[in-house]
């Protein structure tokens, strides 16, 4: 009997990499990698995913069917919207439109002023927001009155 020994494939050597760079940039542990046709994929299992912590409000969404120029974020001073939407494309099945809309209520110790994005090549959308400085306590003067 002979053992064939099997050369490794691309994702054999991709998939690993995949995985360490998703840890390197604090990607929860949640994400999984997974591979179709000729592109490798991390995927969330769910829609997204929201972080209230001491020092920010972060919000992951998956996007991965939408390009960045595809994505529109806006705020005001209690919300986020994140609408993502492309029109008809052909897939392996026909055409495809899609379009999702989703807001987000923001906490009242952010800055609303202070929201950054960013899209990695995975189609993982992260939007942060700073948490408010805490003011100094301020000794203001009261003025004595006589009456």
């Amino acid at each position: 009997m002979y053992r064939i020994a099997r050369q490794p494939s691309y994702y054999d050597e991709v998939l690993p990499l995949v995985r360490l760079a998703d840890e390197l940039t604090s990607l929860d542990p949640g994400y999984n990698v997974s591979s179709g046709g000729d592109r490798t994929v991390a995927r969330r299992h769910g829609e997204s995913e929201v972080h209230n912590t001491d020092k920010e409000f972060r919000i992951r969404m998956d996007l991965h069917h939408y390009r960045p120029e595809e994505v529109k974020i806006t705020s005001d001073n209690t919300k986020i919207t994140i609408n993502a939407k492309h029109e008809e494309k052909q897939d392996n099945h026909g055409f495809v439109s899609r379009e999702i809309t989703r807001i987000y209520k923001l906490p009242e110790d952010v800055d609303p002023k202070s929201v950054t994005s960013a899209m990695n090549a995975h189609g993982i959308l992260s939007i942060k927001v700073q948490k408010k400085s805490p003011e100094e306590p301020k000794e203001i003067p009261i003025p004595v009155t006589f009456k």
